[in-house]
């Protein structure tokens, strides 16, 4: 049985691998391409973010029975290819989910406090009493996509005493939650909410699912934000409803494409902000979470059933 890890580990993370899951041996390269024929039909476990998996690959890897991914999105991944083999998926959903959600709410407070102009105001040695300021109390914000991340972010926002709408395809309901909506309730969703909050994966029914059509039934004065997959929303669409002021604002941590091309006409809009794809990365504590679940399912291989964040293949989460 061949183990390969494509996560790029550094050695303090391999030698965890090592401890924690003794009775196992994992080959770490840079990308699948660097395997031959022959150790590719002898891989059966494979840790990967997904981006290396090239179809004419993955069909070489006869053996292949579980793929853990480093990330929660499996986008990256041939997943009709992977279902056809039957081979078992899983991710590190939720390692990042509360810092996904600290974002979302810095973002909403920094947007109604107006930081960015008092940080201005102070850098230009100017005293502003005439920048506009509000709050987030009893405003109305819809998450769409109930997971780990949707539900961190509710949590928080019932903190500051807000009405939170949740939309998932199984309506989720938590304490958190005024409203739990399906997907089939869209329209009711967004159409007078404050600030949505994209939280879904991507899948062939989310992609584009935030297009010129959509995002007419949203009220000028909405906020959009995006923290799950940029290719849930159609970038030109988008564009052209700022660029008409028919949004009051979008902060996009994910694009469609990334890094953003300096040339980009996002970058001349005035009611959108652009951060480089941060809202779940670069805290402390990623690598030891996704070690976690690496190492406790590599334990209990190969009783799937037993595992931690099983991925719907067919569904993409």
């Amino acid at each position: 049985m061949l183990i390969v890890s494509t996560l790029g580990l550094e050695e303090e993370y391999q030698i965890m691998l090592k401890e924690k899951c003794p009775q196992h041996q994992v080959e770490h390269i840079k990308e699948l391409s660097a395997l031959t024929k022959e150790q590719l039909a002898k891989t059966e476990v494979l840790f990967t973010y997904g981006y290396d998996m090239e179809p004419r690959i993955v069909m070489q890897m006869k053996n292949l029975r579980w793929v853990h991914s480093g990330q929660a999105g499996i986008d990256a991944m041939p997943r009709k290819l992977l279902d056809e083999m039957g081979v078992f998926v899983s991710n590190s959903r939720g390692i990042n989910s509360v810092t996904i959600a600290e974002y979302v709410m810095c973002m909403l407070l920094n947007l109604e406090r107006n930081t960015y102009r008092f940080y201005e105001a102070f850098k230009q040695h100017r005293w502003d009493m005439e920048t506009h300021l509000d709050e987030v109390m009893d405003k109305k914000l819809t998450i769409l996509g109930m997971g780990k991340v949707g539900l961190e972010v509710a949590k928080r926002a019932k903190g500051f005493d807000m009405e939170v709408t949740g939309v998932n395809l199984v309506p989720v309901v938590s304490e958190y939650v005024d409203h739990a909506l399906t997907t089939q309730q869209m329209k009711e969703a967004i159409s007078d909410c404050d600030y949505l909050v994209i939280c879904m994966p991507l899948t062939e029914e989310t992609h584009h699912m935030v297009n010129k059509e959509f995002l007419s039934h949203m009220k000028e004065s909405a906020v959009l934000m995006n923290v799950g997959r940029g290719a849930i929303v159609k970038t030109q669409d988008l564009v052209d409803v700022l660029k008409q002021k028919k949004l009051r604002m979008a902060i996009l941590d994910v694009l469609e494409e990334e890094p953003c091309p300096s040339d980009s006409l996002l970058w001349e809009l005035d009611n959108l902000m652009i951060t480089p794809h941060i809202a779940g990365d670069r805290q402390k504590s990623y690598m030891p979470r996704m070690m976690r679940i690496l190492t406790d399912n590599l334990n209990k291989y190969p009783d799937f059933t037993k595992m931690e964040n099983p991925v719907n293949i067919k569904l993409g989460f």
